[in-house]
């Protein structure tokens, strides 16, 4: 089996799609165990963008 390559996308929104966005993912990721184990790695990478927008969000609202 290949390994696939990984592809990056970059997405520009205004700060409010941002929190909006944020909050549909953390919805969706409620309910599921923060232990790695056994969580999908599905879940494991929404929280890794809930993660990545929470701190863009901070940066925009207070850039220092």
């Amino acid at each position: 089996m290949t390994k696939q390559k990984q592809v990056t996308i970059k997405i520009e929104m205004d700060l409010r799609s941002a929190a909006a966005v944020r909050q549909v993912l953390f919805d969706a990721q409620k309910g599921y165990t923060y232990n790695e184990t056994s969580v999908p790695p599905r879940i494991t990478e929404i929280r890794n963008v809930i993660y990545d927008l929470d701190d863009k969000i901070a940066c925009a609202i207070d850039p220092e």
